[in-house]
């Protein structure tokens, strides 16, 4: 009886004795890897005070690099992350993306104006023209990728095509009713008719 209780606890010391040689051998390897990274350049960058209210901007143009950092430019750069032409894969619109797509084009060329309107209202605010045209154009620009998405989290072939496409389309007419509304709301008095 108390050979095998001896035999047990000398198995479960060597247990133990290999499992601290492998933390050990991970935290060696932490510690290399922490110095490895102590002696890459890195860049500091110091107080940045952004001043929007004294920024206007009419039209937004040029390309925006997520993810690269200069200090990594000499190890990645963005010619790596091209997709060359042969592999480029522009999917099909669907016949359920088209009849979405052109329903919710549709209600905002009818109704994007009324929106606006009544939006306006009620946050006491007044826009020219041309400024709610912008609005319109830019959500107008944003449709297909809210329809993309929105094919992905229901899945074209889980229910009925008519369902589906009319739960889209109710969705994404509260999602510019919603765009409008949060974009008058934040909007700073200045950019108003006021």
């Amino acid at each position: 009886m108390w050979h095998d209780y001896f035999k047990q606890l000398e198995a479960y010391l060597k247990w133990q004795q290999q499992k601290m040689q492998s933390l050990e051998q991970v935290v060696n390897d932490l510690q290399q890897q922490y110095e490895q990274l102590k002696k890459k350049p890195h860049t500091t960058i110091e107080k940045i005070e952004y001043h929007f209210d004294q920024l206007k901007v009419e039209t937004l143009e040029g390309t925006l690099n997520i993810g690269l950092n200069p200090a990594t430019f000499g190890e990645d750069t963005i010619e790596n992350f091209a997709v060359p032409k042969s592999q480029t894969i522009i999917p099909q619109p669907t016949p359920i993306f088209r009849n979405i797509q052109t329903a919710v084009h549709s209600y905002l060329q009818e109704e994007g104006e009324n929106i606006i309107a009544r939006i306006e209202q009620t946050y006491g605010r007044s826009l020219d023209s041309s400024y709610r045209q912008f609005i319109l154009q830019d959500i107008a620009r944003q449709i297909d990728d809210r329809i993309h998405f929105y094919l992905r989290q229901y899945g074209e072939h889980e229910q009925e095509n008519d369902t589906l496409q009319q739960t889209i389309i109710s969705y994404l007419k509260r999602d510019i009713e919603h765009s409008i509304d949060t974009f008058l709301k934040h909007l700073p008095r200045e950019e108003t008719n006021e």
